[in-house]
């Protein structure tokens, strides 16, 4: 209130006698919160370390070292994010060169092996080709189509 310098925190100013409680213990959360942070990134506890950063941030959003720590972690996390895709890719090439060992040890890596598989799949396209003829020929020949007048 009289907003005088105070060397130490006080629980009262000993100018204008105003109740200073909530401050000292705003301050004291602060300094006890980093320090149990700054003792969780000592110990290696990087998970506990950035919850108790966060918790400092939620009194004091604009806290100068608990924001560098967590922006930190933040940006080693979209580093790793960013990585992602490209195992992502290799896995999947991986995949398919699985696929494709399977394909070559069914078929056979030898031209001779390729063109008689294409052999057997053309074989089975024409089958069905003459199937569906076939169909629609007997359809047609039991049901005529109907007499249009004027013809």
């Amino acid at each position: 209130m009289c907003k005088k310098t105070l060397p130490k925190l006080e629980r009262q100013c000993p100018g204008c006698r105003t109740d200073l409680g909530l401050l000292v213990e705003y301050t004291d959360h602060l300094h006890t919160g980093l320090e149990r942070a700054d003792e969780r990134t000592r110990a290696g506890a990087l998970g506990e370390a950035v919850w108790e950063y966060l918790q400092v941030l939620e009194v004091d959003p604009d806290h100068p070292v608990a924001r560098r720590q967590v922006s930190q972690v933040v940006t080693a996390v979209r580093q790793f994010d960013q990585a992602a895709p490209g195992r992502r890719w290799l896995s999947k090439m991986r995949r398919r060169e699985k696929y494709q060992r399977w394909v070559d040890s069914t078929v056979g890596e030898t031209p001779s092996g390729r063109w008689l598989t294409f052999g057997v799949l053309l074989l089975l396209l024409l089958v069905a080709a003459a199937a569906g003829f076939l169909g629609g020929y007997e359809y047609r020949q039991n049901n005529p189509p109907a007499e249009v007048d004027g013809e």
